[in-house]
């Protein structure tokens, strides 16, 4: 049993389990720096990566991938392992860590867990992340950062709940994946380390969301999805656009953090930033973010009215908000490659 694990609720399952984590180590460092330090934030739509010929726009790196960048950046080790198809050896790990008192990250699906069921919260979605801190009896002792939950108790879940959840098929599948710290390790990050894992943070979210060359990606991949958005009147059934729509609100608004969350996570961090590297820049590109978080909240609020009443109109006005927000997206990081990386570079 991990002893006064500080179990607090979060923005983000990922950043909020490595917040609190980070915490029981005696390293304060927030969930919005985390998130832009670990370069959190992604867009990609292409059509090579479709499911039943759909393609779903993936809005953030790969679930852990904050993480190790973040570990990388600020100079500590966090120890990942996959276990493929083995429960057991997974089962067994997990087991092993939590007899020497260590808490541990692990990702799993949050269909299967029954609190979540409880709160209503029926999405697929095989990317979450909790901490599970120890055992008891038939039960995990779960920590989990999501807001939704009414307060800041520990969870009881029956182990094998908690198995099924790592394993659960489908997109993503987590392969019982878990994450930890090695239980005796203090952390402490100085001032200049912490400065250059911001830029290093910010120069690689620069580069993916400008630099890409193929055009399924970043700013650029923002405009290809609102063009292909524009077709869908002409191209596929009434029925099939609101079946997508559907999915999508689910994957931007329900499942996790989604896309405005993500957005406003990263205006956070450039806050955060600005205000520790006095850089006038960084706030300015924290204004032009907060507009591309309002237009992702627009966006959903526009597939919800096109699936009460399908108009060839209000895929058009959705496909002009996505247009706005890689708009935005492209002059905020733009922003920050000229007013900020191109000085800083020559001093870290």
């Amino acid at each position: 049993m991990t002893h006064n694990y500080p179990n607090q609720r979060r923005k983000n399952c990922e950043t909020g389990v490595l917040e609190n984590m980070l915490l029981w180590h005696g390293c304060d460092v927030g969930e919005d720096l985390l998130f832009g330090i670990g370069s959190g934030l992604y867009f990609m739509y292409s059509p090579f990566l479709s499911v039943q010929g759909t393609v779903y726009p993936l809005m953030r790196i790969q679930p852990v991938e904050i993480v190790k960048r973040a570990a990388q950046r600020l100079g500590f080790v966090v120890h990942v392992k996959s276990f493929g198809d083995d429960r057991t050896r997974a089962t067994a790990s997990l087991d092993e860590l939590l007899s020497k008192g260590i808490p541990v990250g692990v990702v799993l699906n949050v269909k299967g867990l029954p609190y979540f069921n409880a709160m209503g919260v029926t999405s697929d979605f095989n990317g979450h992340i909790v901490t599970i801190v120890g055992e008891d009896g038939n039960d995990y002792l779960v920590a989990d950062t999501d807001s939704r939950l009414k307060d800041d108790t520990l969870v009881r879940v029956n182990k094998n709940t908690i198995e099924e959840t790592r394993f659960a098929p489908g997109i993503g599948t987590p392969h019982g994946k878990i994450f930890w710290i090695d239980g005796n390790d203090t952390i402490a990050v100085s001032g200049e380390l912490l400065e250059k894992a911001i830029f290093s943070g910010l120069k690689e979210t620069c580069n993916k969301f400008l630099h890409t060359p193929l055009p399924y990606y970043g700013a650029k991949g923002l405009h290809y999805f609102a063009d292909d958005i524009r077709s869908w009147w002409n191209k596929y059934p009434q029925r099939q656009i609101s079946y997508v729509i559907m999915w999508y609100y689910r994957l931007i608004e329900r499942a996790g953090t989604g896309g405005a969350g993500y957005r406003y996570l990263y205006l956070g961090f450039l806050k955060e930033a600005a205000r520790l590297l006095g850089n006038e820049a960084l706030d300015d590109a924290a204004k032009t973010m907060a507009s591309a978080a309002e237009g992702w909240r627009s966006f959903c609020l526009e597939g919800r009215r096109f699936i009460r009443q399908p108009e060839g109109a209000t895929l058009q006005k959705m496909a002009d908000i996505i247009d706005n927000i890689g708009d935005d997206e492209h002059k905020t990081f733009k922003g920050i490659q000229k007013g900020f990386i191109a000085g800083a570079k020559r001093h870290l």
